[in-house]
């Protein structure tokens, strides 16, 4: 779902034919993993997946499953990005000390090589170092940029650099994902509109990749000052997907001032928002005041409850969004104490 699209980088010394072929590589290792993950030493439990209420801890032992391949994958990766990062670079090889992959928290298993052997490349470790080989000596020069184009130090912020460099993202750009997210959910250029019309706004697009220990997605943000849009993908479950808004910030002024909303505005808010039940949870042990609000709306009272309201959709339509447009407009001035700060 993320690997990315070819786009190389200017480079002195690797051609864009060779940055292309390792592009090539990169995604044959996902097409081998996924036709056999057993070179890898995956599960190979049957597919399964959460329901969108649910929660990781709701299910542990498929938390677990999970975990060991999120895992798997992770140390895959993060060994080759350390060997390409720091190895010294050769002619057909590529080689870094066992002592920099420890300092790292890395290191070669012996399967790394089984399922490198599948795409022509040989990992080959000794006492005191570990070695990389291909008969493309180009290849390995790619591999090499390509490390060294990942934005940040990967101590620092593992996740995201390792994102970059297993999609491989030369230029570390993530634009393809929104096309990608709006194909597979057969939006018909929905989510294109919503990207040109609110960079238009002024909204502030970023795209973030995770890949941890734990877990990878990504979600796609386009901001405004106080909410925005949020796209984003969980591959933990059977509807990856979820569209919807950053945050709730400006919701429980919005309601007091209910009459003086916009008309969709105030159906979003009836469809959204649970009617209280008298939990109490909103006043902290009766040092605040109830947070609900009577609200009159087609001539039936609601008792809205704005702590717990829904900010996020498996799929979203035009009307939707249009919706969202002006409840973010509304968060720009029901928000306003929280912008001072």
């Amino acid at each position: 779902m993320i690997f990315s699209q070819f786009i190389p980088v200017d480079s002195k010394s690797v051609t864009i034919t060779n940055q292309e072929k390792l592009h090539k590589i990169m995604g044959l290792i996902i097409d081998k993993l996924y036709n056999n993950p057993e070179l890898l030493n995956l599960t190979t439990h049957k597919d399964e997946a959460y329901q969108s209420h649910e929660v990781n801890n709701m299910k542990p032992e498929l938390d677990r499953i999970y975990q060991s391949v999120f895992k798997s994958l992770y140390e895959f990766y993060k060994f080759l990005y350390i060997t390409a990062l720091h190895g010294e670079l050769k002619i057909n090889y590529l080689i870094v000390s066992n002592m920099v992959l420890k300092n790292y928290r890395t290191g070669y298993k012996p399967q790394y090589n089984t399922l490198l052997n599948e795409v022509g490349i040989e990992a080959i470790k000794n006492k005191t170092e570990v070695s990389i080989t291909s008969s493309d000596d180009g290849l390995l020069q790619s591999l090499k940029i390509l490390a060294e184009k990942v934005p940040v130090n990967i101590n620092q912020w593992t996740p995201y650099a390792l994102a970059n460099f297993a999609c491989c993202a030369y230029k570390n750009d993530f634009n393809y994902l929104l096309e990608r997210a709006d194909t597979v959910n057969n939006l018909n250029g929905l989510l294109l509109d919503m990207q040109e019309n609110a960079l238009a706004k002024g909204y502030k697009q970023s795209i973030r990749c995770n890949m941890g220990a734990t877990g990878f997605d990504f979600n796609i943000s386009l901001k405004n000052t106080i909410g925005g849009f949020l796209i984003g993908y969980n591959p933990r479950k059977y509807k990856p997907f979820y569209f919807g808004t950053e945050n709730g910030i400006g919701e429980k002024t919005m309601i007091e001032d209910f009459n003086n909303l916009d008309k969709e505005l105030q159906e979003h808010f009836i469809k959204v928002c649970k009617i209280c039940n008298s939990c109490l949870i909103c006043t902290k042990g009766g040092k605040n005041k109830i947070f609900a609000s009577n609200v009159i709306h087609n001539g039936k009272e609601y008792n809205l409850c704005p702590s717990y309201p829904r900010h996020s959709w498996e799929s979203i339509d035009e009307h939707l969004m249009n919706v969202l447009y002006k409840y973010h407009d509304a968060q720009e001035k029901y928000g306003v104490d929280w912008k001072k700060k």
